[in-house]
């Protein structure tokens, strides 16, 4: 059982390099599930446009529980672009725990690289492909064999196409069919249908201000 956040990863990283296929925009969409899902299990709300906590209690991911005791421990309420924002430019609460977690399951391995003779970095390649396969397939049945997706899976797709993997996920071939049907997906609120109205409107908000970033680091970065 993976969470959006490492299902988006296992999609996202270069399985030999175990780095980012899109790192411009990747933690945005990393940020953006995990607040999603802390929305789904009714930790997290929008209260006049702002995130507030509903229920603090600790889960068994350790990067939830970051999210949540950082967003507690704020002496502001704040937006979900604020959060969004603040989360994907912090690798230490998301982008390195959702990879760590990942190792532990023994999917991918922790390898030191060094650039440049002096720059190190961490990156992650896989040493077990079979869960990413198996994520590939379950989501193409969606997108082009009309499979009706849950709203965690629906979510996924959503972010998916906000952070511009669709050619990554689905091939460059199928980039285009598979564009028309994500956005049928989105159109219809599927991730929207099976959650409730405060779930929606969290969602929502939370694919606006990822959209909103990627966008702008694209345009900074062009």
């Amino acid at each position: 059982m993976f969470t959006i956040a490492e299902s988006l990863i296992l999609l996202g990283t270069d399985d030999e390099k175990g780095t980012s296929v899109s790192s411009a925009s990747l933690g945005y969409g990393l940020a953006g599930s995990i607040l999603a899902e802390l929305a789904m299990m009714e930790r997290l709300s929008l209260e006049d446009d702002k995130v507030i906590i509903i229920d603090d209690t600790l889960t068994e991911v350790s990067y939830f529980n970051s999210v949540i005791e950082e967003i507690k421990a704020d002496h502001k309420a704040r937006t979900v672009e604020y959060w969004v924002n603040h989360f994907a430019n912090n690798t230490k609460a998301v982008h390195d725990p959702v990879y760590l977690s990942l190792v532990d399951k023994g999917i991918l391995k922790e390898e030191d690289k060094t650039y440049f003779f002096f720059f190190n970095t961490n990156v992650y390649p896989t040493v077990d492909d079979r869960p990413e396969q198996a994520i590939r397939a379950h989501i193409k049945d969606i997108v082009f064999n009309g499979k009706a997706p849950d709203p965690e899976i629906a979510l996924l797709l959503s972010i998916i196409k906000t952070c511009d993997l669709t050619a990554e996920v689905f091939g460059k071939k199928d980039k285009k069919a598979a564009e028309k049907k994500l956005d049928e997906i989105i159109d219809n609120n599927e991730y929207g249908k099976a959650v409730s109205k405060a779930v929606e409107d969290m969602e929502a908000a939370i694919l606006t201000a990822a959209t909103t970033a990627v966008m702008t680091t694209t345009v900074i970065n062009n």
